[in-house]
C-alpha cells in the first residue's frame, strides 16, 4: 500500500503570522498539484531558528496561534500535517515541538525534541539548544491509513 507525501522547505522571517501564511499557501499549492496524503513542514518553520528567537514565538499546544491555523489547513485540504515544529510554551519551559493533525483537524500526536543541539568548539562555533529549550523525553509514532510513521526533530536521529 503507497502512501504519498510532501516534504515542504520553506523561507522564514522574523513575521510569525507571515510564516504561518506562507506555510498554509505552499501547503494548499502542493495538495493541489500533488494530492499527498501528508505534508510535512520544516523545523522551526514559524520563527527564526535560534535560541534567542524560541521565547518570543513559543505557543501553547494546541490553541495557540500556529495550532488553530495547522487544525484548520489540515480539515480545509483533508490532509495529514506533521508540522515541522514551533517552539512550544508549558508552563516555565520551553520545547521544539512537532504536531501531527488529521484530516479532520485533530491533534494526533506531540513530539518534543529529545536530543538537543549543543555544541561548543573551541575556538569556533557556540550553539546550546539546551540554553533555551527542555527536552521532551517521548518517541512519538503515529499511524497513518495503517502506516507507523516514527516523528523525530532533526538530532533526534542521532
Amino acid at each position: 500500500m503507497s502512501l504519498r507525501l510532501a516534504l515542504l522547505q520553506l523561507k522564514f522571517t522574523k513575521d510569525k503570522i507571515a510564516n504561518v501564511k506562507n506555510a498554509v499557501e505552499k501547503i494548499s499549492k502542493v495538495v493541489k498539484e500533488s494530492q499527498p496524503r501528508i505534508v510535512a513542514l520544516p523545523e522551526c518553520f514559524n520563527s527564526p531558528y535560534g535560541t534567542k528567537y524560541f521565547p518570543e514565538f513559543a505557543e501553547i499546544i494546541p490553541g495557540g496561534y500556529t495550532s488553530e491555523i495547522l487544525s484548520k489547513c489540515a480539515k480545509d485540504n483533508g490532509i495529514y500535517i506533521i508540522g515541522g515544529s514551533i517552539p512550544e510554551k508549558d508552563n516555565d519551559k520551553i520545547y521544539n515541538t512537532c504536531t501531527v493533525w488529521d484530516p479532520s483537524g485533530a491533534l494526533v500526536a506531540k513530539h518534543r525534541k529529545v536530543h538537543l543541539f549543543d555544541i561548543d568548539v573551541k575556538g569556533g562555533i557556540r550553539f546550546k539548544e539546551s540554553e533555551t529549550l527542555s527536552p521532551g523525553q517521548d518517541l512519538t509514532i503515529v499511524e497513518i491509513d495503517g502506516h507507523k510513521i516514527g516523528v523525530g526533530i532533526c538530532y533526534d536521529i542521532r
